[in-house]
């Protein structure tokens, strides 16, 4: 492990960041108010791409170009937050590196968190964004890519498009970085759990109580929506996941290759040990600029 890779993950365990995720629900819930008052939907003012803002049920997307008119292909990116927590400034220069460095455009949903709405209304929103880049870029030309939440989504999108009367083209591949997951079975609970005190970042009592902002009170959501493992992945290009080996959403894996081999689509898994949650997002240390390398590879073929 790297010298910035141990102090990355010494930093989390003195800031004390994991117990906000284990606080009961109503506390979880003033927390993570606060958290949101300093993010949410921002316009970049910068000159190091072109941007584009556009509405999607209601809701803004924004589009990063590296030129002014549309490439032959796209990502359709997710933050991650736990589907409860907005994104940040924090997020545009992983964007414009993806951009660059793949040859796509970029398409990053400002999607509905489920602190206010059902997780219902998040998939409707992203799977919106998907149909305008499908008929923008014709089927085959769209990928998905996420971190933590928004690899849920990433891989959501394809369950989700499964689950129409009349689905769209799959994506051409999935990254999925740490995807969320609320566990629902008991060996997947278990492998959580054993997991936890080795994460730095996430308490596994996060995964059990996010579940019930997901559904915010609201009837027949899918399955496969708070807990993406029991989707249908059929159709799909390849996949690929990106964990720490020592993180409690390790423990889903087993649970999404199963769904992998199911739908007979090829799958990649990359674990490294003792690093932090979404580590691949901070590309200025070697095991993130590496693993970052390898995302940047897969969406450009």
């Amino acid at each position: 492990m790297s010298i910035f890779a141990s102090i990355l993950r010494s930093v989390y365990k003195l800031s004390g960041a994991k117990k906000a995720f284990a606080l009961p629900e109503d506390a979880l819930r003033k927390e993570i108010e606060k958290q949101n008052r300093h993010r949410g939907v921002f316009t970049p003012t910068d000159r190091k791409a072109y941007y584009e803002t556009i509405a999607v049920n209601g809701f803004p997307c924004l589009i990063v170009r590296e030129h002014p008119k549309p490439t032959e292909r796209a990502i359709l990116y997710f933050f991650g937050g736990g589907m409860v927590i907005g994104p940040d400034k924090g997020d545009l220069p992983v964007m414009r590196k993806l951009c660059r460095e793949t040859g796509c455009d970029v398409w990053f949903p400002f999607y509905p968190l489920c602190m206010e709405h059902c997780i219902t209304e998040t998939y409707a929103m992203v799977y919106e964004c998907y149909r305008k880049m499908i008929a923008l870029y014709g089927g085959g030309n769209v990928s998905t890519c996420g971190f933590s939440s928004g690899g849920a989504l990433a891989l959501g999108i394809a369950a989700h498009n499964n689950a129409q009367p009349e689905p769209l083209p799959q994506p051409r591949h999935i990254v999925a970085v740490s995807p969320g997951e609320v566990p629902w079975n008991d060996a997947e609970r278990a492998r959580m759990q054993a997991l936890n005190e080795r994460d730095v970042s996430i308490d596994y009592a996060f995964m059990v109580t996010v579940e019930k902002f997901m559904r915010h009170d609201c009837e027949n959501v899918p399955d496969y929506m708070p807990s993406g493992s029991r989707g249908d992945f059929t159709g799909v290009g390849d996949i690929h996941f990106f964990y720490s080996a020592d993180e409690v959403l390790y423990g889903a894996l087993p649970d999404f290759e199963e769904a992998c081999k199911r739908a007979n689509v090829p799958y990649t898994v990359s674990a490294r040990p003792k690093m932090v949650h979404c580590y691949c997002m901070l590309p200025i240390f070697k095991e993130a600029k590496e693993d970052f390398a390898k995302i940047v590879d897969i969406l450009k073929k």
